[in-house]
C-alpha cells in the first residue's frame, strides 16, 4: 500500500469510539469546573457583603454607642443604681459633640455626663496640677474613665496618695477644682461620690467598679491622643 493510500485508508471503528470518549470525558471535566468556579463566585460575593456589613455596623457602634457587650456584666455593677454607698448616681445624660462652652448643672461639679467637647481629655493615668476645661473631661468620662478631683486645700500628702492611685494607670486621670466642697471626689459617667480622705476604702471601690465600667456609653474608646495639657 503507498504512502497516499495509508493517509486516507478508513479509521478503524475502535479508534472513533475511543476519541468520542475522550471528548466526553473532556466536556464532563469542563463542565464540573465551570460549575465550581459559579460556586467560588457566589462564596466570595456573599463573603464580601458580609464582611462590608460588619465594617458599617463596627462604624456605628464606635461613632453612635458603645461596643457591644456581654449582657450579663460578670462585674455584678449596674449602671443606672448605687454599687458603691455614698454615690449619687445621674440618669439620661446627653452626649452630643459641641463646641464652645457647656452650661452644666451648677449643683454637680465636676460635671459627671452631657454635652462635651469632641476632643477628649487624656486619661491614660495622666495627673493634671492644673484645673481641666470640663468639656473635655466629660468627654473621657464617656469613654470610660474615673476623674478624681480634689479641693485645693487637701493636704499635699493626701494628693500623693491619689497620685499613687492614679499615675500610669489607664481609663484615670486627676486634677484640683477649686472650690470643690468635698475635700476628694470621684467621678464617672452618670456616677459620682465625695469623701473626706483618699485613705477612704471607698475610693479603691469607685475605680474598681467604673474604670472602663458599663456605665460608659463608649466603653473601651480612647484616652491617648487627646488634649494633653489643661
Amino acid at each position: 500500500m503507498s504512502q497516499d493510500q495509508r493517509q486516507h485508508a478508513p479509521v478503524p471503528a475502535g479508534d472513533d469510539d475511543a476519541r468520542r470518549a475522550r471528548l466526553d470525558e473532556l466536556r464532563r471535566q469542563d463542565a464540573l469546573r465551570a460549575r465550581r468556579g459559579r460556586r467560588l463566585r457566589t462564596g466570595a460575593t456573599a463573603g464580601g457583603v458580609l464582611a462590608a456589613v460588619a465594617v458599617v455596623l463596627g462604624l456605628v457602634a464606635s461613632m453612635h454607642g458603645r461596643p457591644a457587650q456581654d449582657p450579663d456584666d460578670a462585674s455584678g455593677i449596674d449602671p443606672d443604681r448605687v454599687n458603691v454607698r455614698g454615690e449619687r448616681v445621674y440618669e439620661d445624660l446627653e452626649r452630643d459633640h459641641v463646641k464652645g462652652e457647656v452650661d452644666y448643672p451648677a449643683d454637680v461639679r465636676p460635671p459627671v455626663g452631657g454635652r462635651h467637647d469632641p476632643q477628649w481629655q487624656n486619661a491614660n493615668g495622666d495627673v493634671y496640677t492644673r484645673p481641666l476645661r470640663e468639656e473635655n473631661a466629660v468627654h473621657s468620662l464617656e469613654h470610660g474613665t474615673v476623674w478624681v478631683t480634689y479641693s485645693t486645700d487637701l493636704p499635699q500628702a493626701e494628693v500623693e496618695e491619689l497620685r499613687a492611685k492614679v499615675a500610669g494607670v489607664p481609663y484615670r486621670m486627676m486634677s484640683p477644682l477649686p472650690g470643690q466642697e468635698s475635700p476628694v471626689r470621684l467621678t464617672a459617667w452618670g456616677h459620682q461620690l465625695s469623701v473626706h480622705s483618699a485613705a477612704d476604702p471607698r475610693v479603691d471601690a469607685f475605680f474598681d467598679a467604673y474604670v472602663q465600667g458599663p456605665q460608659a456609653p463608649e466603653q473601651g474608646a480612647p484616652v491617648t491622643g487627646g488634649k494633653a495639657t489643661p
